[in-house]
């Protein structure tokens, strides 16, 4: 501090300037007390560790989630949560069931994907945020059909169901628009927010900027923190890639505690076929799900849960070759969440679920191993498959990337 004092103008020089001695002792006294002060961060800190100290000293209990599909725990409470994928896939469509579980009746039959949330006496507040729809065909239909799938007619305004698009914001103001919409809402409801944000990019100036991108994660991560609110985030792919667009889509997966993809399944052949694969790519509170299969329906204008028989048709193909990409998506099931398996074990599963010999499935491993292919582990983390040699029984583990 003294070093600070130090460069002020001397007694003498204020004085010449018409200021009073008081005058130099107050400004002295303010600049002390100024730099004794804690700042403002030091004591949300210091405020923050009290707190965990006191949650310490307790058994932790964990949080059950607030939605399941079917018996698999999908949405925690106080999390953020991602659906990605190639533009076109539906995933909009996944997240409007997503939003109808959230809102439906209770006794009201509908099975919504297998989605169903976990408590039907929690009054949860579903708030809906367009960012691309148009605002007199496509955004109002949506809306009619979380609220058919839900129970509700057309006509009806359910008190927990808010929307609001951000088609018509320039794209510089979005990002304070929501903020200030998101702070209205926490004024007028106490019920817990489930907030959809479709598309998440769209909430920004520049998905690409450092700046920008961390404006929106830090306003959720304040959010799911301080008050009863969980984010789903509807965001695109990159071109011909798996990997979430931008540096928003980067630190999104970091911060993200359940990721879903929503992809057109292949044939043999490499090309799209109209069955729609939603695969779990990260599972922060549990093992990794395996991957459920959906449909298109003409009929029923949305989607449907894919028959056994609709998979097996696609899907024969594919096993018959042990095809590399299913392959992975196996040994990322299997071994994600830091399981080592012997050769025999991880073998017999390959063979039992791809249908495939001995000899295919072990030329699949070896080419995976050396190629050092890409897995993801069950946090969303870029791993390789390795294997341990040094004992009579081999093992397959992964290794993490870089």
């Amino acid at each position: 501090m003294s070093e600070q004092l130090n460069g002020l103008a001397t007694n003498e020089e204020l004085i010449g300037k018409g200021i009073t001695s008081e005058g130099i002792q107050k400004e002295v006294e303010q600049l002390t007390n100024k730099l004794n002060k804690p700042s403002e961060a030091l004591r949300k800190i210091n405020i923050t560790a009290k707190k965990i100290r006191k949650i310490k000293e307790n058994d932790i209990r964990f949080s059950d989630p607030i939605l399941r599909q079917n018996d698999n725990a999908i949405i925690f409470p106080h999390t953020i949560n991602v659906i990605q994928g190639q533009a076109g896939v539906h995933k909009s469509r996944l997240a409007e069931f997503i939003c109808s579980a959230m809102l439906k009746r209770n006794g009201f039959n509908n099975e919504l994907l297998g989605f169903k949330r976990e408590n039907f006496d929690a009054n949860n507040t579903v708030v809906y945020v367009d960012t691309e729809r148009n605002l007199y065909e496509q955004f109002p239909y949506a809306l009619q059909c979380i609220q058919m799938k839900a129970g509700y007619e057309k006509k009806d305004h359910p008190q927990n169901f808010k929307y609001i698009s951000l088609l018509e914001i320039p794209r510089k103001e979005r990002f304070g628009a929501l903020d200030d919409y998101l702070k209205q809402l926490k004024q007028e409801t106490k019920n817990p927010l489930f907030i959809v944000l479709d598309v998440s990019t769209d909430c920004i100036e520049d998905f690409n900027k450092t700046d920008k991108s961390m404006e929106l994660i830090d306003l959720m991560n304040v959010a799911i923190n301080e008050h009863d609110v969980v984010f789903l985030c509807l965001i695109h792919e990159n071109p011909k890639s798996e990997k979430a667009r931008g540096h928003f889509g980067t630190e999104l997966m970091n911060k993200a505690s359940t990721v879903m993809q929503v992809s057109y399944e292949k044939d043999s052949k490499n090309s799209d076929t109209d069955l729609i694969k939603i695969r779990y790519l990260k599972c922060r509170s549990t093992a990794r799900h395996t991957p459920f299969y959906a449909k298109y329906s003409e009929e029923q204008k949305g989607l449907i849960l894919a028959s056994v028989d609709d998979i097996n048709e696609v899907m024969s193909g594919r096993k018959q070759k042990a095809d590399l990409k299913v392959v992975c998506e196996h040994l990322e099931m299997y071994l994600g969440d830091d399981t080592q398996l012997t050769r025999r074990e991880l073998l017999d599963k390959l063979m039992e679920a791809l249908a495939a010999s001995e000899k295919t499935i072990e030329d699949r491993l070896k080419e995976i191993c050396q190629k050092k292919l890409p897995l993801q582990d069950q946090n969303g983390k870029e791993c390789s498959l390795a294997k341990d040699k040094s004992n009579k029984e081999i093992k397959y583990f992964y290794v993490a990337n870089g």
